[in-house]
């Protein structure tokens, strides 16, 4: 719903772009002019009376009426063209003049001779410059983006003489820059900060307010201030009639820290910062909470980070708010009371709803990840309320009632109908509220074996609610694309199609007979589907025949966009799948584990890097780095394709890696994440250790006992803060306070280091890891997945050890004061967590050294 549609609103502080106006008083100012210059001296003009008889005083003849008109007439259409064109650049908003800041500095500052106001200028048109807007994407990924800004710069205005004229003249023939921002550079209120204030001009004379951004350090202040200026200009330019992200703001007054907070996500989902990215995301929805556009991007970033309960919930959440004036849809989702909101309510969310609904589908359809999210978590027993585990509890409790809906329907889990009170018996043993997580490193086999058959019925169920969602989807949107123009150019009714393919694969593989391998006929999950269900499984065995699948995925028609053929390989891709939780290895009592071998597996793959590759091919090279990270080792569609040799030619070939590409197992993204957890425990470490290490060298008077209480207490808030992080390795806002407070603390000692992204998974680094972690000693050449396996259980294991050392610690150093103690305690945990070192030593050497200096 538009803004300007609330009453109270405050509205956008610059002024509406009257292009049309203006054009047409231009148009209407030629024509006169046109006229009195032309028509006087046509054949048919000279036969009237009033020009044979002039009735005109003898003062003013008609030359000179006829000139006079003329020349206001021409005179008028220029003046009215150049505003016209102004009003059409602001429309636009997409040029803007940035003028050199002032400097209010004290002179011979050092901050003024670090970072001139030349250079501060330059960067603050480099950081607006590269502002972006996004469009929403039906596969998790950054998505489309494009540069809506371009700095306008003056050249010639220094020049004298017939030259600065002669810039002036061709100046005139260029679109005019409609906003102009000037900048004064200040020291900001208190040490240590720094202040910009700016001004934005809309041509000729209307201002807005001005802006006083004051931050810690130049870039950061640099980045605010462009986004800033951005959210000025967006509410009143074209871009906000055609980027669904920001229609709702049309006319409207956009926070700036609104607008922030968007970029700085965007900028950290590209440099695969997810924990801050989900940070920001947030801090952008609590400014903007009916923005369902941005929820879509958080409920994908948490795809990617396996987090697919709260994925679900997200996607939920989305679709409750969009079907609102869809009455249909709102009666089943929400509840009866809701089917009588009024149309206009769900007006400019239809895209937003389809991807909803599309993604909510999928996620379902992924039933053996949910399963793992729901029964089993990474992490010791003596710590059974970490804050994932509390979060996991939350969104178990929230979805089994939201799941409700589905009692009262019609969903057959198995090839018969099921009475409502038999789905209730179900819905309760599936969805078990509350449950006993699995721990992993304590399980035994008759644990594993009992999660593989809660997880197999699950997934059987699960898979149901998701070819019911995605058969209902198809059946709603048959006619979208005339519907809602933007959302054909999201997804097509042909990747709905294939999308029930996959829903289908997937659900015969949930319920495949694990003894036998027989699966049950495909049956229509809603009542009211015309779908003719694809049979991949003729023989009613599994693995599906790589020939029936060909025929049933070609059958589908031509694949013309990306989303298409992805859909297609992903078809492929499951079919290469195991039987069991993640698509690895089932454990239940005598499975003989069906999957494709041999020949038939070859084939299938190639199928499948067909489709791939036909995706690549279709897609603007631009946009295949977006993607890349999904589909690499984020996808669980492609678990087992990745493994295969012509994936890693695929790989090669599309984005032409530095080096040759690797084999990927199963679960290269948890190794990522263990990887990442490690790297930030490390890093936190070496901060305070250079802290302390620091303090040691300094001359001069020891430091007084309040300074010394400072520091004590953030030492034992690192301890603190290392100690959840340990327990809640899994918990992206964990992670998150660790990485603020490592900021304050890299801050306040001038360490050099930072936390980066989530490594790309490197098969040379992932065996020098483990040789890092387990000594020389480990065995080599052994197969990635084993590799992967062995190195998270050591991290898992080394994070559970680091609390039972903190819990040991904690009143050891209250009354210590010796700097280079401490120092050397933290570096001995920095060594403890580099698995990078080749000393040749193991984690559990490195362990000893740290309890000795913990315990002297």
């Amino acid at each position: 719903m538009l803004a300007r549609r609330h009453v109270g609103f405050d509205q956008a502080e610059l002024p509406k772009a009257h292009r049309i106006r203006w054009w047409l008083a231009a148009v209407a100012a030629g024509l006169v002019a046109v006229s009195f210059a032309v028509v006087p001296y046509l054949p048919f003009f000279q036969g009237w009376t009033f020009v044979r008889d002039p009735k005109v005083a003898s003062v003013i003849t008609w030359t000179v009426l006829q000139t006079s008109v003329v020349v206001i007439s021409t005179i008028l259409t220029l003046f009215f063209v150049g505003k016209a064109r102004l009003e059409t650049a602001a429309f636009r908003g997409n040029q803007i003049d940035i003028r050199l800041f002032v400097d209010e500095r004290p002179t011979g500052s050092h901050d003024r001779e670090i970072d001139s106001a030349v250079e501060l200028t330059a960067t603050f048109k480099r950081f607006l410059n590269d502002s972006r807007l996004y469009t929403p994407t039906p596969v998790p990924g950054v998505g489309s983006s494009y540069d809506f800004i371009q700095i306008v710069e003056h050249a010639g205005d220094s020049a004298d003489g017939w030259w600065k004229a002669a810039t002036k003249l061709i100046r005139l023939a260029q679109p005019p820059a409609a906003f102009t921002v000037t900048g004064t550079v200040r020291p900001g209120n208190t040490t240590g900060r720094y202040q910009l204030i700016l001004e934005l001009v809309r041509v000729p004379r209307f201002a807005a307010s001005p802006l006083v951004i004051e931050d810690e350090n130049w870039p950061r202040v640099l980045h605010r201030a462009a986004n800033a200026v951005a959210a000025l200009v967006i509410p009143r330019s074209a871009y906000v009639r055609t980027n669904i992200h920001w229609t709702a703001w049309r006319d409207a007054k956009i926070p700036y820290e609104l607008f922030d907070a968007y970029q700085r996500a965007n900028h950290f989902v590209t440099y695969r910062r997810y924990d801050e990215a989900l940070a920001e995301y947030y801090r952008a929805v609590s400014l903007d909470p009916s923005n369902v556009y941005i929820r879509l991007e958080i409920a994908a970033l948490q795809e990617q980070l396996d987090l697919h309960l709260d994925a679900l919930a997200t996607y939920d959440d989305v679709i409750t708010v969009c079907s609102r004036g869809h009455p249909a849809l709102a009666r089943w989702w929400i509840g009866a009371d809701f089917a009588k909101q009024p149309r206009y309510a769900g007006r400019g969310r239809d895209v937003a709803l389809l991807i909803a609904r599309y993604r909510h589908a999928l996620v379902l359809g992924h039933g053996d990840s949910v399963a793992g999210s729901w029964w089993v978590r990474r992490t010791t027993a003596s710590v059974p309320d970490d804050a994932r585990a509390l979060r996991r509890a939350e969104l178990r409790a929230a979805l089994e009632l939201r799941f409700r809906r589905y009692i009262d329907l019609d969903v057959r889990t198995r090839p018969y109908t099921i009475p409502r009170e038999k789905r209730l018996e179900l819905h309760r043993r599936v969805m078990r509220v509350p449950v006993r997580e699995l721990v992993v490193q304590e399980a035994t086999p008759a644990q594993l074996a009992e999660y593989n058959q809660r997880a197999a019925e699950m997934r059987s169920y699960l898979g149901a609610l998701s070819q019911y969602e995605i058969e209902r989807l198809i059946e709603d949107y048959r006619r979208f694309g005339r519907r809602w123009r933007r959302s054909w150019q999201q997804l097509t009714n042909r990747a709905l199609d294939l999308s029930l393919i996959w829903t289908v694969v997937r659900r015969a593989m949930a319920d495949v007979e694990p003894v036998t391998g027989a699966v049950p006929v495909p049956q229509p999950a809603y009542p009211g589907s015309r779908v003719r269900l694809a049979d991949v499984c003729p023989d009613r065995r599994w693995p599906p025949d790589p020939q029936a699948l060909d025929e049933t995925v070609e059958a589908a028609g031509s694949r013309r966009s990306w989303e298409e053929c992805y859909n297609a390989a992903s078809v492929y891709a499951v079919a290469m799948l195991e039987v069991g939780p993640r698509g690895e290895r089932d454990l239940r009592d005598r499975a003989r584990n069906p999957r494709l071998t041999g020949e038939a597996r070859d084939e299938v793959a190639r199928r499948a890097i067909r489709e791939l590759y036909h995706a690549a091919t279709i897609s603007h090279s631009g946009r295949l780095p977006e993607r890349r990270s999904w589909v690499m080792g984020e996808d669980p569609d492609l678990a087992a394709l990745r493994g295969h040799e012509l994936f890693r030619v695929f790989e090669m070939v599309t984005f032409s890696p530095d080096r040759a590409a690797p084999l990927r197992p199963q679960r290269a993204h948890v190794w990522e994440q263990v990887s990442y957890v490690r790297r930030l425990v490390g890093e936190i470490a070496g901060c305070r250790a250079h802290f302390w290490r620091t303090r040691a060298l300094e001359p001069g008077p020891a430091p007084d006992g309040r300074t010394l209480d400072r520091w004590r207490s953030a030492d034992r808030d690192a301890w603190r803060k290392l100690s959840r992080l340990a327990t809640g390795k899994q918990d992206w806002y964990t992670r998150y306070q660790a990485i603020c407070a490592f900021r304050e603390w890299s801050a306040d000692s001038g360490y050099p280091g930072a936390i980066t992204g989530f490594p790309l998974y490197d098969e040379e680094r992932l065996h020098a890891q483990l040789r890092g972690a387990a000594g020389s000693r480990v065995k080599t050449g052994l197969d990635a997945n084993v590799v992967v396996r062995e190195y998270v259980r050591l991290c898992d294991q080394r994070l559970d050890q680091l609390v039972t050392e903190i819990t040991e610690l904690e009143h050891g150093l209250v009354a210590e004061d010796d700097f280079t103690t401490r120092a050397e305690l933290w570096a001995a945990l920095w060594s403890w967590f580099d698995d990078d070192i080749a000393d040749g030593s193991s984690a559990g050497e490195r362990r000893e050294r740290f309890r000795k200096l913990a315990r002297p």
